[in-house]
């Protein structure tokens, strides 16, 4: 038997005509007959007794139509799947990313995309960039950010390069400038990321290609918390504008910094794990948001002359 047979049998038992059950399916009255029929010859017994041009239903059809609802409503329910993972609607997306994004844009960004998607489930882990390294091994994720450089074969990298602002007390003397260099900041308590992180060379290299003192007051693994040091009043940092663009206090200010200290990210996507259209998606969306932040939303917040 098919589905087709037992749709043909619902509609007439729920009608109780064969021509009804025919208009209802938008089919011919002799097919649904001719399919009943089989219905009857593959299962072995009647369903309906056919006396004087009328059907009656036979004990044997009631117990067959429970069982028979059943696997419709199975059916429906499958078809229903299949059309929200179709429209996008169904599905999950496990997405792996350093804490700065998972903080900063993803909480917006996931929000954003899951209005309208009830069926749709995101996993997000977030870790150092070290320890994503090592996660995104396992090819155990659909999508994932962290930060430069990324070896190719850890998967297939999209690259995002952002210019680094200087971030200082809103009372320092130095806020009064528009763009400052090391030589500005020559012996100020300045706040870094460890020496592991690309940013931390190319802050050391700057302030020796000038000839200024760096004088290292912390070192600690994320920008926000280099931020939350010079909100404090107490140093000066270099942040990524991604962190920049979310600055919540009037404490600090952001200022151009000469030359340029460049923060790299790539977006990550497995090389052996089948892509979902849900998490493509998903992925342009973050692609799309990850180049609008290369300048728009924090440079706004930055005087320059």
């Amino acid at each position: 038997m098919d589905i087709r047979q037992l749709k043909c049998f619902d509609a007439v038992l729920t009608t109780g005509a064969m021509t009804r059950a025919a208009e209802l399916l938008g089919l011919a009255q002799p097919t649904v007959s001719i399919t009943i029929a089989q219905l009857e010859r593959e299962i072995g017994f009647e369903l309906f007794e056919r006396s004087k041009g009328r059907l009656e239903p036979t004990p044997e059809a009631y117990s067959f139509h429970e069982a028979a609802r059943l696997v419709l409503e199975s059916v429906s329910r499958v078809t229903q799947t299949a059309d929200e993972i179709k429209r996008l609607n169904e599905g999950e997306i496990s997405i792996l990313c350093y804490p700065g994004i998972a903080w900063r844009v993803m909480p917006e960004l996931i929000e954003k995309f899951r209005r309208g998607r009830k069926g749709v489930q995101i996993k997000l882990v977030s870790r150092s960039s070290a320890a994503l390294r090592q996660l995104i091994l396992t090819q155990n994720f659909d999508i994932a950010v962290v930060e430069a450089p990324v070896a190719q074969s850890i998967g297939e990298a999209l690259p995002f390069r952002y210019r680094c602002h200087c971030a200082l007390p809103h009372n320092h003397p130095l806020a009064e400038k528009d763009t400052l260099t090391p030589n500005d900041l020559d012996g100020e308590a300045f706040v870094t990321l460890f020496p592991e992180h690309a940013t931390h060379h190319q802050i050391r290299n700057a302030f020796a290609a000038y000839g200024a003192e760096l004088r290292i007051a912390l070192e600690c693994d994320f920008f926000v918390s280099a931020l939350r040091y010079v909100s404090c009043g107490s140093g000066v940092t270099v942040v990524d504008p991604i962190t920049a663009s979310h600055i919540e206090t009037s404490d600090v200010v952001l200022r151009r910094f000469e030359p340029a200290i460049n923060y790299e990210l790539a977006l990550v996507r497995p090389t052996n794990r089948p892509r979902s259209r849900l998490a493509d998606a998903f992925c342009e969306d973050l692609a799309a948001k990850l180049q609008a932040l290369t300048g728009n939303d924090a440079q706004a917040r930055v005087r320059t002359g």
